[in-house]
């Protein structure tokens, strides 16, 4: 969303962003962005700093809706809010980013009747956590509700694309990959000696992320000095269970917390390798691009990345960022470590190729233009 709207301030659009509190670590990184954002914004919903009592009643409220089983409210605080505020702005075009914004990003166009546009980041009735909470079934009902009233759809990955088009066949959905801006780029990427660097990233560490079954290709080349870093929030108990899962002491494991894109950009810059592993379940899993695989091409990184058929159309599509190892059969984790040790030379090479790819291609100066240019169509009289 925040890239969304500076490339369409860029472009010259007046900007308004509306946004809710997350997380306490996510916060003061979101505030300072929108101090220094070319684009208006306004927090919905409250804070626990300071605007408490806003931010008590609105999750109140949001968990009243979700006892009554009022699904479409319980995914949205405030909705009304969002709805009021966007109807006396009176903008010219409404864009939603997420399930939660799919009834108030709707009902202001057709209360102010512009176009608007939804934005499909991931193939939402398919996501792990929607799976898990048994909400597949809601979730694509208040799909079914809402977009076919957009104007038009983008996604963040080809086969979520060709997903939303096989739903809604009235949509011909536009893909704008996830992608970083080349501004955040740390310099070319420099020959390293000692333990082979790894890195993997989100905003939480899970178990469920194929982090399990790397450590037990680990296991098999205990000979080899490595270095893995994991960036996100864990809890003590995932933070035990990984290190136990460390058997060697040529391994060496590390835990830390997550930081701004800049800051995240240069810390992956100091790492080897890059690591992509999903499961392909989920369907959201399988079909996503995660941002992984356009941030460690532009910090310099080659990726290893596990066999989903999103990550496995974008190594065809860019076969010198990286190589596919299995889960499934840890021996392919750790020939592809064996060898990124033993040929350090070649693997910077292909860093190297991997990291000006990222700054001429795989960047959000290039993705973005699919934005801007559907915008204009859109607004065109």
């Amino acid at each position: 969303m925040r890239k969304a709207a500076d490339a369409l301030a860029h472009e010259g659009y007046t900007v308004k962003v509306l946004w809710a509190y997350g997380t306490d670590w996510a916060d003061a990184i979101d505030q300072e962005i929108c101090a220094q954002a070319k684009w208006e914004s306004q927090q919905i919903g409250g804070n626990p700093v300071s605007s408490k009592l806003t931010y008590f009643f609105s999750r109140l409220f949001r968990k009243m809706h979700e006892k009554l089983g009022n699904f479409e409210k319980s995914k949205c605080r405030s909705s009304r809010r969002y709805i009021s505020e966007g109807i006396n702005w009176k903008p010219g075009l409404v864009i939603g980013h997420n399930p939660g914004a799919l009834g108030p990003a709707s009902k202001i166009a057709e209360n102010l009747n512009i176009p608007s546009l939804f934005d499909a980041e991931d193939y939402h009735r398919g996501e792990s956590f929607v799976v898990r909470e048994n909400q597949a079934v809601a979730t694509a009902q208040l799909e079914n509700q809402y977009i076919p009233r957009f104007t038009r759809l983008t996604s963040a990955a080809p086969l979520i694309s060709e997903a939303y088009e096989g739903h809604y066949p009235q949509h011909k959905v536009v893909t704008v990959n996830n992608a970083f801006s080349k501004k955040l780029q740390p310099p070319a990427p420099n020959s390293m000696t000692g333990p082979l660097k790894i890195i993997w990233f989100s905003q939480v560490v899970g178990l469920d992320r194929g982090l399990k079954e790397f450590l037990q290709g680990l296991r098999l080349i205990s000979d080899v000095p490595i270095e893995l870093n994991l960036l996100g929030l864990c809890s003590e108990e995932k933070n035990a269970q990984l290190t136990a899962a460390i058997k060697s002491s040529e391994h060496n494991l590390q835990f830390h917390e997550p930081r701004s894109e800049k800051e995240l950009l240069q810390f992956i810059g100091q790492h080897e390798i890059g690591l992509a592993l999903e499961h392909p379940t989920p369907k959201n899993r399988d079909i996503c691009r995660t941002n992984k695989l356009f941030t460690y091409p532009l910090a310099g990184c080659y990726m290893l990345l596990s066999h989903t058929a999103s990550q496995e159309q974008f190594l065809k599509e860019w076969p010198a960022t990286g190589a596919l190892i299995d889960l499934n059969t840890p021996a392919t984790i750790a020939r592809q470590l064996k060898w990124c040790f033993e040929n350090r030379e070649e693997l910077l090479a292909r860093r190297m190729a991997s990291w000006k790819l990222a700054s001429e291609t795989l960047n959000w100066e290039v993705e973005s233009k699919q934005l801007t240019q559907l915008v204009q169509k859109v607004l065109a009289p």
